[in-house]
């Protein structure tokens, strides 16, 4: 059975459980950063609309850093978003590992935070770090290319597919770092390096298993972004939510399913 179907299964039978718990911070995610930033770029450059005048002002769209104001909604966002991911990571490892339910049981709310929290926190920093770099590296070369090329749409194209492929790597890659952290103790340098260790094998598996369903999310963003109409706005926020929420979620389990699979451990809530 292929991991997404084993992941869409779990969610469908813990859904309040599974995507309930990230309703909050996607939503907010989704009206703060649209995830196709990079987009906007590519067609403005297509058009030739010379908007992006500076190595800054690509960096700061494709980050959506557009202001001091925006910049401390979005940290207090990702906070909120560690904080329910930490809860997310706490039920699905209950889950899958006991076969437990901790539902109506609100002590259990401070134990995975207790339990989720500093790992989720460690894995989001590593990640984010990733992500900066590889934003600055690519703020880099499509300003260069813009500025090397008359027709640089080509080139930025490639460009652009080819850091969002490695981007989408690193997350498969690193995918087993948190419950190596919280079911193991390793600190995150060595968790980290273990994911990719013993993902080595199975690494095209997993990482066709997020990005089938990346790609789909970002479907109806890519075509309002190079379509756009009156009221796309209300609609680009919308599918931003949603491709925020989805993914979120879905990760959140597909985390856990690869684990207990590399792991070979015996999930006991397919047993209920």
């Amino acid at each position: 059975m292929s991991y997404s179907k084993m992941s869409f299964d779990f969610i469908r039978r813990n859904f309040l459980r599974s995507m309930g718990v990230m309703l909050i911070p996607t939503v907010l995610l989704g009206i703060l950063l649209q995830p196709m930033n990079i987009v906007e770029i590519i067609v403005s450059i297509g058009k030739k609309e010379e908007t992006y005048h500076s190595f800054i002002d690509i960096y700061r769209k494709i980050n959506g850093y557009t202001g001091a104001w925006r910049f401390s909604f979005i940290v207090i966002t990702i906070v909120l978003s560690i904080i329910f991911l930490s809860l997310l990571s706490g039920f699905i490892r209950q889950k899958m590992r006991y076969g437990l339910d901790s539902r109506g049981k609100w002590s259990m709310i401070g134990s995975h935070l207790n339990d989720n929290f500093v790992p989720v926190l460690k894995y989001l920093l590593l990640l984010f770090l990733s992500l900066e770099v590889l934003a600055v590296l690519l703020s880099t070369f499509l300003y260069t290319t813009i500025k090397i090329f008359d027709n640089a749409l080509p080139m930025c194209l490639i460009l652009s597919f080819l850091f969002l492929l490695i981007e989408l790597l690193f997350l498969a890659m690193s995918l087993l770092t948190v419950p190596n952290m919280t079911m193991k103790g390793f600190g995150l340098f060595k968790a980290f390096g273990h994911s990719v260790y013993s993902l080595n094998s199975k690494i095209i598996r997993v990482f066709f298993s997020i990005i089938w369903v990346a790609a789909l999310m970002c479907l109806p963003i890519v075509i309002l972004i190079i379509f756009p109409f009156k009221g796309a706005s209300i609609l680009l926020a919308l599918f931003s939510f949603l491709f925020y929420w989805t993914l979120a979620s879905y990760i959140g389990v597909l985390v856990y399913v690869v684990y207990f699979d590399v792991e070979e451990l015996e999930r006991e809530d397919l047993k209920l």
